[in-house]
């Protein structure tokens, strides 16, 4: 009783307003909606939940975007596009054994999906499957010679797996396309330095430097090495006077 009270009170409250506000006129009634924007609520209330994820995966809303993707499968309406950006929010959401079960089945869907299989090599690599995650940054190249970001990735990948003689090359590769690299001649220089080649391990981080005088780290580890390499030669030198000495003492 009380709430129903206060229901009709609230309801005359707002009449005793309008008559007092506008006179006998009473309350202005909004315009009827127009036909634009029943057209819009409609197309909206017909969304499909393929629709839907699309577009709450757009607006970073990934786990309820992951609800809308599993019920758009469910109901036969998923697509490529559907499986491809479950994976990837499966991934935002750190669930990575969905997220390479998912970027597979997208292959399994469009074998030549170059996006799929990038995504796949990086997640794999993460994991450390180096094998299987480079296989795939070589496919995207297959697919796709000009994907900058898997030639790049790939070098990085081949580095990490401690395949350095590979790393190398690539960035070579790439340094052909952009002598001026700063980020090439670095990685290029680290390197040529885990391989104990100091003379172009320092050549590459003095092109880097050039690229980027006011970095820092660049010119932190080239002192370093160039020290090394002063060390090294000086420590040389004192065994070649060392043994010409012996060789005096001997006559």
């Amino acid at each position: 009783m009380n709430t129903k009270r206060s229901r009709l009170l609230g309801i005359g409250g707002v009449f005793f307003l309008c008559v007092a506000s506008y006179g006998l006129q009473g309350c202005k009634k909004e315009p009827p909606s127009s036909g634009a924007e029943k057209s819009v609520l409609e197309r909206e209330i017909q969304k499909g939940h393929r629709e839907i994820g699309l577009a709450l995966y757009e607006k970073g809303k990934s786990l309820e975007a992951i609800e809308e993707f599993k019920k758009a499968i469910a109901d036969n309406t998923a697509d490529v596009a559907v499986y491809y950006n479950l994976a990837s929010a499966y991934y935002d959401e750190e669930m990575v054994h969905d997220a390479i079960g998912m970027y597979t089945k997208v292959i399994e869907m469009a074998p030549d999906h170059a996006e799929a299989h990038y995504n796949l090599g990086l997640i794999l690599i993460d994991e450390g499957s180096c094998d299987e995650g480079i296989r795939e940054l070589r496919k995207v190249l297959e697919i796709d010679p000009r994907h900058e970001n898997a030639a790049y990735s790939l070098g990085d990948a081949y580095y990490d797996c401690e395949k350095i003689d590979d790393a190398i090359e690539t960035w070579k590769t790439l340094l052909k396309d952009n002598p001026e690299d700063s980020i090439l001649h670095y990685n290029l220089g680290v390197a040529y330095r885990e391989k104990g080649q100091l003379d172009p391990a320092i050549s590459e981080l003095e092109k880097a430097l050039e690229g980027n005088p006011n970095d820092r780290h660049i010119q932190q580890l080239l002192k370093q090495l160039t020290t090394k390499k002063k060390k090294a030669v000086k420590s040389s030198g004192k065994g070649k006077n060392m043994k010409k000495v012996e060789e005096k003492k001997n006559k």
